[in-house]
């Protein structure tokens, strides 16, 4: 029995002992990806400061989610994700951020989820934000920086064991390389078209893929944009106002965006992207 007892003793602590040294190794590869730095041509963004760009650009903030959506009600930042064996996300306060860096940080961080250290984001849609004009990332910066100063957090993403794990074998993408790895979505068939096809790249793909084929997350599924093909353009207006989709099904994910975000594209945008989805192949 105290032989017996003894192996056992010995084999649990080999296994202990492994089990460090394999996550000392994940730790190292991890860190490495995270402390990997890149390099991003420097932007000459011109910034207005006219009451029109400023209002404009609080519409164009709201739908792509940074103000009123993943930042707070008003960019002063929010805790998105909490859970110490996964990882810390904080989506940052924004009008601390735009007082902190210059135009061209922010729009390095923006486009290329490229830290001013030159180290990659862990959690930033830039794989959609690459595609913003000038003129329009220039209304968004203006905008946020008309904002008056709040209190909220800054900038802290923590990943835990298991997100390390993931990073290490690749499940998890720094902000960097999901913009290097982005797959675009088709071409458009015509001028209107193409005008969707910018909204989609820039809005859309945030939940559903860079190619706009679906994308799923652990919170939730989201569909194929092909879909709109069964659309008629008043149901798909209704669907981008309200989030009610066919057969009157209100959607839990959608409806909130809808209403707080996707509902400030005009009439014409919306047109735009239904042309561009409604003939993608």
């Amino acid at each position: 029995m105290k032989r017996l007892l003894r192996w056992t003793g010995i084999a649990v602590g080999i296994l202990v002992a492994l089990g460090i040294v394999a996550y000392a190794v994940v730790y190292v590869v991890s860190e490495r990806i995270l402390r990997r730095t890149y390099e991003v041509p420097a932007v000459a963004l011109s910034i207005p400061t006219d009451a029109e760009s400023i209002t404009e650009g609080r519409r164009l903030a709201t739908t792509r989610g940074c103000f009123n959506g993943c930042h707070g009600k008003n960019a002063e930042g929010v805790v998105m994700f909490d859970e110490p064996m996964i990882a810390r996300i904080v989506a940052p306060n924004l009008t601390a951020s735009v007082r902190k860096y210059s135009d061209a940080q922010i729009a390095a961080i923006v486009r290329n989820g490229v830290r001013p250290d030159g180290r990659s984001m862990l959690v930033m849609p830039a794989e959609a934000f690459t595609w913003l004009t000038d003129t329009d990332l220039g209304r968004i910066i203006a905008f946020l920086k008309s904002l008056p100063p709040s209190s909220g957090p800054g900038p802290n993403i923590s990943p835990g064991p298991l997100g390390r794990i993931g990073l290490a074998f690749g499940k998890f993408k720094t902000v960097a390389q999901l913009v290097a790895e982005a797959e675009p979505p088709p071409e458009a068939a015509s001028a209107q078209a193409g005008f969707g096809r910018y909204l989609a790249r820039t809005t859309c793909v945030q939940c559903h893929g860079t190619n706009l084929r679906g994308a799923s997350t652990p919170d939730f599924i989201s569909p194929d944009l092909r879909i709109v093909a069964a659309y008629s353009p008043e149901a798909f207006t209704e669907l981008m106002r309200t989030g009610v989709a066919l057969g009157e099904r209100k959607l839990d994910t959608m409806g909130p965006w809808a209403r707080q975000n996707l509902s400030q594209l005009t009439d014409a945008e919306v047109a735009a992207l239904y042309s561009y989805l409604h003939a993608m192949p």
